[in-house]
């Protein structure tokens, strides 16, 4: 029987005792193990104070900054910054029983577990001052035990039971695994998917993606991503992986965005790592003989002072028809009393030793070109790169250029943030980027397969692997109504509908002035709700808000260059708990976050006359 009590520091609080001394120095290694039943905000369940009463290390009931809502908070204060780390979880998804509340502290890395599930986590620094202090159970405390060290993965087995309780209590905490990689993001209370890196193999299709918990706010605002990592061959069975390439130094304030490249065997993954110090962030590689178990290299690709170090970041490598291989950095040219985001171009023969060239390209928007993604799709050449989360693309018959914009330019709307590309099996090619928030990093995983026209330029459709129909069919398809009035606003009201659905219909407009669509809202009244306006004339698809002041042109809900409003138009529709994904005659799709309701659904029309044909609704199980 494994003894974890026989090593290091130790002390325990039982039987009822409420305090004990303590006195280890600083230390970056410890673990806590409480049992501890839940209480009303406010109150503290176990503190280690030193002397002039700073708690170092505080379990208690209450709100915390990443969470307004009744919770279990464990704080930690180190010596590297005057506010704590800070760790919860709702009391109302764990319950208000008794709990078997663990902290693992490894000095990167502080693990909160409640009854064996691990609920939080973040990536601190500095040391835990825990010298002549005081260790006091208050109430709700039944008894606690200390470690000076951090517990090994097999000494914490002996506290999480066997592995089926722990799936079950990671069910009850926690919820169930979505099935689909549509509009995933992982369990948890406060994680999402930020920055997705898709790679295909030529068998499996990857997605690294920055995990991120607080919305960028984990290790005191420096992001502390990591690269995750999840799998598949059919885009219908995903597998998911060990973190791919993590924090394993306390200097790393963040695993940055970058590409992966698989040449003789060996998966390369090339990314940026933004350091806790405020220096410029280090280019560097992790290699991997099989995609999932990566080893840095501990090496770093410098960069020279002709461009703006700090924001240095964002490697994209690929590999020309001459066997050269290229990387694309996000970046500034800085000279003198003007700075222009740019993309820097590194070159190599062996992608160890690299040689700077001219910029690839200045494009001349506000900010910097980040996410930058380059690929050869059918004799075409695609350059594309983000500026303020939006995805733009340009395209050329030549490797490198000259660069042609396209009227359309953009990778789905505002919403769908720094969305980079990927092969895929015949000929195929999927776009993947997150979902984002109002003021907040990071959302739902957010997958689109590129269609390409005769003329090069992109449109994008929903993969037909990850349309669910799975879900009660409550019409069959065989629902035809007309609406119209050529001079102003007519409506059908459809009705109501529980939950989450997929709407499919095809409409016929009439007068290519007129507006048509469908709106969604959170009583029958349609007072509050959105509405989805197809312009014909304006070639515009936007989502607003019901009854709006005026007539509003919102960019972060639009798309525009919409060809074909005028014509038979068909629809597919996914009506989320707080967005809607469209996609319009399989070549266009926008998503948006909605801030109402949108059980009850209608179809109107304005200033014409449309016919919507064939809708059906799906109700998701």
């Amino acid at each position: 029987m494994m003894n974890v009590e026989a090593s290091g520091y130790y002390l325990e609080l039982m039987n009822n005792q409420v305090e004990a001394s303590l006195d280890w120095g600083s230390i970056k290694a410890f673990t806590i193990r409480a049992l501890l039943t839940g209480g009303a905000d406010g109150i503290d369940f176990l503190t280690i104070a030193g002397e002039d009463g700073t708690a170092s290390i505080r379990f208690h009931a209450g709100g915390s900054s990443d969470r307004a809502a009744h919770a279990l908070i464990a704080e930690i204060l180190t010596d590297a910054k005057d506010r704590p780390i800070t760790l919860s979880v709702p009391w109302q998804a764990i319950g208000d029983g008794r709990h078997d509340v663990l902290l693992r502290w490894s000095g990167h890395l502080a693990e909160l577990y409640v009854d064996g599930v691990l609920v939080d986590e973040d990536w601190p620094m500095g040391a835990v001052r825990l010298e002549q202090s005081i260790v006091r159970a208050h109430e709700g405390t039944h008894e606690a035990k200390i470690w000076g060290r951090t517990l090994t993965d097999a000494e914490l087995t002996l506290f999480i039971g066997d592995e089926q309780e722990r799936r079950e209590r990671e069910l009850a905490y926690l919820g169930k695994e979505q099935n689909s990689l549509q509009y995933w993001r992982p369990r948890g209370f406060n994680t999402s998917v930020g920055d997705c890196m898709p790679f295909f193999d030529g068998e499996t299709f990857h997605i690294y993606y920055l995990f991120d918990r607080r919305g960028h706010g984990s290790k005191w605002g420096l992001g502390a991503h990591q690269w995750a990592h999840i799998s598949s061959k059919d885009l219908k069975q995903w597998e998911h992986h060990p973190m791919a390439v993590g924090i394993t130094q306390e200097w790393e304030g963040s695993i940055c965005t970058g590409s992966v490249i698989l040449e003789n065997g060996i998966y390369y993954a090339f990314y940026a790592v933004r350091a806790v110090d405020g220096s410029p962030a280090q280019l560097t590689w992790a290699a991997s003989a099989d995609g999932i178990h990566f080893e840095k290299s501990e090496s770093y690709i410098p960069v020279s002072s002709r461009y703006t170090l700090a924001s240095v970041r964002d490697p994209h490598v690929f590999k020309d028809a001459e066997g050269l291989y290229h990387m694309l950095i996000t970046t500034s040219l800085d000279e003198g009393n003007k700075r222009e985001g740019c993309l820097a171009h590194l070159v190599s023969k062996d992608l160890h030793n690299w040689r700077e060239e001219e910029p690839f390209i200045v494009p001349g928007y506000h900010g910097e070109p980040e996410c930058s993604d380059y690929f050869e799709w059918n004799g075409w050449y695609y350059l594309v790169f983000s500026n303020d989360g939006l995805a733009r693309y340009r395209y050329s018959r030549e490797p490198f250029g000259p660069w042609l914009r396209p009227a359309m330019d953009t990778i789905d709307g505002v919403q769908m943030r720094v969305p980079k590309t990927a092969g895929f099996p015949d000929g195929r090619r999927l776009a993947v980027g997150f979902l984002s928030g109002p003021g907040r990093y990071g959302g739902e995983l957010v997958i689109r397969e590129l269609v390409q026209h005769d003329d090069g330029s992109l449109g994008l459709k929903l993969p037909e692997e990850l349309i669910d129909l799975s879900g009660q069919v409550e019409t069959d398809g065989a629902n035809m109504i007309e609406i119209g009035n050529l001079n102003g606003f007519a409506e059908q009201i459809w009705g109501e509908t529980e939950g989450e659905y997929a709407l499919f219909f095809e409409v016929f407009p009439e007068h290519p002035t007129m507006f048509y669509g469908f709106s969604v809202a959170d009583t029958a009244d349609f007072q509050r709700g959105n509405d989805i306006r197809f312009e014909p004339s304006n070639r515009k698809i936007g989502i607003h808000a019901i009854n709006s002041a005026g007539f509003i042109e919102d960019e972060v809900s639009s798309i525009y260059h919409v060809d074909g409003l005028d014509r038979r138009v068909s629809v597919q529709v996914f009506v989320k708990e707080c967005f809607i994904d469209l996609c319009v005659n399989g070549e266009r799709t926008i998503i948006s976050r909605i801030n109402n309701g949108h059980a009850y659904l209608r179809f109107f029309s304005q200033f014409g006359t449309a016919a919507f044909h064939k809708i059906t609704v799906r109700r998701e199980e």
